[in-house]
């Protein structure tokens, strides 16, 4: 009597458990995803007309988010 309380809980757990595990790795990639995607703009907006001071700016930011993105996402 007491097994057929005891199983059905422990597949409800385990169940639980893969789930929330499955959800981890997209939580950890979309901070990544963002940071592809501010990179992806900034060599958008290098291809497109700039002046000399603008290019060093987004020259600048590109390099910190490459750098970021080195860091907290491979």
């Amino acid at each position: 009597m007491v097994h057929r309380h005891i199983v059905p809980a422990a597949l409800l757990i385990l169940v639980g458990i893969t789930v929330a595990s499955g959800a981890a790795p997209a939580a950890r990639e979309a901070p990544c995803v963002r940071l592809e995607n501010r990179i992806a703009d900034l060599r958008l907006k290098l291809r497109l007309g700039y002046s000399a001071k603008q290019g060093r700016i987004y020259r600048q930011r590109l390099a910190a988010l490459e750098d970021q993105r080195r860091r907290e996402c491979r």
